[in-house]
């Protein structure tokens, strides 16, 4: 086996999505943090901040499904077996459906328990959190197929593609929330923010599913 620098620097760009994500979900993080310290002080910091551990605790179970078909998925868009490759893909969306339901039913049905982890029932940080949870919990409908399909186009080795639904996901919408919700919503907007996001990045997500469908042959 000998160095191949071509091969490594398209591998590196095939995976921008996954370099996007992390670093937006630290200057997003930051930035709900200013502006729940801005809104509510430190109870508002506490309270998004269980969201967000919330959000990482409960996406991991998507993306560690993404990263273990995407092999998969490689393999039989390599292979050139597009009939195989159609019938994978229909199968991930379904299991991604399923288990989105299945999640927004544990959270909304079971949400006050996952609290209890971080915060205390009968205290500030906690009501504002349970409030807050009661619109937060419909992003988990839609962010299994966000995060899918942005793997899905990086195990195509389309890291372009991957890397636009990553950094509007995570990034680009929640930004624009981030400014605007806030100011007209109040508290809520904050709240409203990560559900839009995600909502926004799976009609990007559909739209450009359906441009690249010729092209792969899924």
């Amino acid at each position: 086996m000998r160095f191949n620098l071509p091969v490594l620097c398209e591998s590196c760009y095939n995976g921008l999505s996954e370099m996007v994500s992390q670093l937006s979900a630290a200057v997003t993080t930051f930035f709900f943090n200013a502006v729940m310290l801005r809104m509510m002080a430190e109870t508002g910091v506490a309270a998004v901040t269980i969201m967000i551990y919330s959000q990482f605790l409960l996406t991991t179970l998507f993306i560690g499904f993404s990263m273990g078909v995407a092999p998969i998925i490689s393999f039989n868009y390599g292979s050139g077996d597009q009939a195989r490759l159609r019938r994978l893909r229909r199968l991930c969306y379904r299991t991604i459906a399923v288990m989105s339901v299945v999640i927004f039913l544990t959270v909304a049905l079971g949400g006050a328990f996952l609290l209890d982890l971080f915060s205390p029932r009968g205290t500030a940080v906690f009501a504002v959190s349970r409030n807050g949870f009661a619109i937060f919990q419909y992003s988990f409908l839609l962010c299994g197929v966000n995060i899918f399909s942005s793997a899905f186009f990086t195990a195509l080795s389309n890291g372009l593609v991957s890397a636009v639904i990553s950094l509007s996901r995570t990034f680009v919408f929640i930004m624009v929330g981030l400014f605007v919700l806030p100011e007209i919503l109040g508290v809520n907007g904050v709240w409203l923010t990560v559900p839009l996001a995600e909502l926004l990045s799976f009609i990007l997500s559909l739209i450009l599913l359906a441009v690249n469908k010729r092209r792969y042959g899924y």
